[in-house]
């Protein structure tokens, strides 16, 4: 099975439409994004109704649950609980009611789907380092689990004698020995200093796992945000990848 596999689109619909153009080049089964379909970003409905009508499966991140009410939105910082607040007023009903479908968990093809952590994945923890990685690697039981959340790509590898390791690497063939955490990164705000989006190709059968990055039309998502009075911080950062 091959699957494509993206998170955090955080209603970036520039960055979604250049990812449609990319992945029709890439051979693959399945579609599965990991979560926050809305947020930050000025094209919430459209990239809503793209991810219902398109992905094979889709789960709900925090900025969905919050926008939804689910989760209390005071915890996040002024910027994003403004995109909130004006997601919630924009978002159409229809939109709304499709989030409220999407589970923050799955397991299915034999892989643990997620958006923020296998641990307690309802309080929204980051999987960000070997510490936090090892304690992860106990909340599930199959041998691999995607995430998204952090918006920072990377695979945490944990060996039969339970070392934990972390791989930097654009491209990796996955030890069917070892068991894995892999973070796909953020397709509509990326965070790790490169203000591409980033998407993974995953091969089942040849264990591969690649990470794709791709430019798209950044002028134009941040004259969306601007013009719609969402904090222009939001703007700003795009262009750094922060």
């Amino acid at each position: 099975m091959r699957f494509i596999i993206f998170s955090d689109v955080h209603s970036n619909l520039e960055a979604l439409k250049s990812f449609c153009r990319v992945a029709e080049s890439v051979l693959h089964d399945k579609k599965v994004c990991l979560g926050d379909i809305v947020g930050y970003n000025a094209d919430p409905n459209p990239v809503a109704e793209w991810i219902r009508d398109e992905t094979d499966f889709a789960l709900a991140g925090n900025h969905d649950y919050c926008v939804l009410n689910q989760t209390d939105a005071s915890y996040l910082n002024p910027a994003a609980y403004q995109a909130c607040a004006w997601t919630r007023r924009n978002l159409t009903q229809s939109n709304k009611n499709f989030l409220d479908t999407l589970p923050i968990e799955k397991e299915e093809y034999g892989i643990y789907w997620v958006h923020s952590s296998p641990f307690e994945p309802k309080k929204w923890h980051y999987v960000s380092t070997i510490k936090i990685a090892e304690k992860n690697f106990y909340y599930f039981e199959q041998a691999i689990c995607f995430i998204g959340h952090s918006h920072l790509p990377g695979i945490f590898e944990k060996k039969k004698n339970n070392k934990v390791y972390s791989h930097d690497t654009s491209k990796l063939e996955l030890d069917p020995d070892s068991r894995h955490i892999i973070n796909v990164g953020s397709l509509g705000q990326p965070r790790d200093g490169n203000p591409d989006p980033v998407f993974v190709f995953y091969d089942s059968v040849s264990h591969i796992v690649e990470f794709c990055r791709f430019s798209y039309d950044l002028l134009s998502t941040q004259q969306k945000i601007r013009a719609c009075g969402l904090p222009s911080s939001l703007a700003d950062r795009l262009k750094n990848g922060v």
